[in-house]
């Protein structure tokens, strides 16, 4: 379904702009058991593939979860994967082997790149998320299915927050480093 057509049914309405989404974006580590309508889920993962790659390669799979057990095994990839279980739909995120001797020094940065259209593109709609960090490879492997010569290293856990307060949270004091501490003119 084109936004358009979203939009004529009412389902669409971007709340955000690029600046206002990037500047109040909250990781979400506890969801509502509210499913994600199937277009949101589409758009997420659309924004992803949009993102832009290293020579156009592409380098990346996603692994969309959503069946409750399935995220509940998840959670044992890494000791900071908990939030996997309670998650509406879970992205995993797969690219060929970035540890190989041929592996561009891009697959990570790209990666990144789509990970966070996905989040931007996600928060935009009124759904959080959270990245968990692959801790336990073989497991992910076996819970995953992704052929040989292929890695995870990430997912990201969507859904909608438990607490919409979340979606218009003031930031927290000290939450960032201030500009002038982290920019360096010409030279560090």
């Amino acid at each position: 379904m084109t936004d358009d057509e979203l939009r004529q049914r009412g389902d669409l309405e971007p709340a955000l702009g690029t600046w206002e989404a990037i500047d109040s974006l909250r990781v979400v580590r506890q969801f509502a058991p509210r499913p994600l309508e199937v277009w949101a889920v589409e758009r997420i993962l659309n924004a992803g593939r949009r993102a832009g790659s290293s020579k156009n390669r592409q380098s990346w799979a996603f692994v969309v979860c959503r069946d409750r057990p399935h995220l509940e095994a998840l959670a044992a990839v890494g000791p900071y994967a908990g939030h996997l279980a309670g998650a509406t739909v879970v992205v995993a995120l797969v690219t060929p082997d970035p540890a190989t001797a041929d592996a561009p020094l891009s697959i990570m940065w790209d990666l990144g790149r789509a990970a966070e259209n996905m989040v931007l593109a996600a928060w935009e709609l009124g759904i959080g998320s959270v990245p968990a960090t692959v801790y336990d490879h073989g497991l992910a492997r076996e819970l995953l299915g992704y052929p040989a010569g292929w890695h995870c290293e990430f997912l990201l856990s969507f859904g909608y927050p438990a607490d919409p307060a979340v979606l218009t949270a003031p930031k927290r004091a000290g939450g960032r480093r201030p500009l002038a501490e982290v920019v360096h003119e010409e030279r560090w």
